[in-house]
């Protein structure tokens, strides 16, 4: 009973802080704002109308690839050394690049500007993808990390008794049983970095607009518009995360050793 008590505080918080954003994301997105009737297509119909959305959808989807394949090429080799028996202070490495964190972000955005202004870089699409691979990438080098340091070791060191050199163990055995981590890690970058809004703003001095700038964007004037493409965003979302839970699933059965 006392823990069931213990509960309806964090129910009471998840049902009016996300449930009902939520609920109200679908009301607005189903809503004509010029009548206020119930339109299933209508927020839709207007949104296919926007010049600019096809420019917007363009940027985020090279912004968001790029940041997440940056994150993967610069996270997967750090995760997979700190999970060496030999390597020393690891503890003290994985702080480091938590320690950003800490910092708020638009702190680190405005004082990652000032550093790009004074050494002359060019504020555009360059200094955004920048931005949004040093945001993110202690949420790609976490779930690699959790992932590669629970891989049994005895398969590796089978696989060096039966002659595969360390290049070869890793390719067949660390890789593929690390891809619970990679999707993991893939997940918790691409849908936000597509949808930031305020690293957009600082990085390219207001010159370009990812899919979140654009929500902002249409709060003021098209609330109902705004909601429609929370909505889609929400489904692009949701397919993730169960892409997501269905490799973290096979992992848990093993993986796939080829």
């Amino acid at each position: 009973m006392f823990k069931k008590c213990m509960a309806i505080p964090y129910a009471l918080f998840m049902a009016l802080f996300v449930l009902l954003p939520l609920a109200l994301v679908l009301v607005f997105a189903f809503i004509d704002a010029s009548d206020g009737s119930f339109d299933m297509i209508a927020n839709f119909k207007e949104l296919a109308k926007e010049q600019a959305l096809g420019k917007v959808i363009s940027n985020s989807l090279i912004a968001g690839l790029s940041t997440s394949a940056l994150c993967l090429l610069i996270g997967y080799p750090i995760a997979y050394f700190l999970t060496k028996p030999e390597f020393n202070r690891k503890g003290v490495m994985i702080g480091l690049f938590l320690a950003p964190m800490w910092v708020n972000f638009l702190l680190r955005m405005m004082a990652t500007k000032a550093v790009f202004n004074v050494l002359g870089f060019k504020m555009g699409m360059g200094a955004v993808i920048f931005g949004l691979t040093y945001e993110y990438l202690p949420f790609m080098i976490m779930p690699l990390y959790n992932t590669i340091l629970k891989i049994d070791k005895s398969y590796i060191e089978g696989a060096s008794d039966l002659g595969a050199t360390p290049t070869r163990a890793f390719w067949k055995i660390t890789l593929p049983l690390s891809m619970r981590g990679i999707i993991s890690g893939l997940t918790m970058v691409l849908i936000p970095s597509i949808t930031t809004f305020a690293v957009t703003e600082i990085m390219s001095n207001g010159k370009m607009m990812l899919l979140g700038d654009f929500i902002y964007s249409l709060k003021a004037d098209s609330l109902n518009m705004a909601a429609a493409i929370s909505f889609v965003l929400l489904i692009f979302m949701g397919i993730s995360m169960f892409i997501s839970n269905k490799y973290a699933d096979g992992g848990s059965k093993g993986g796939g050793i080829c």
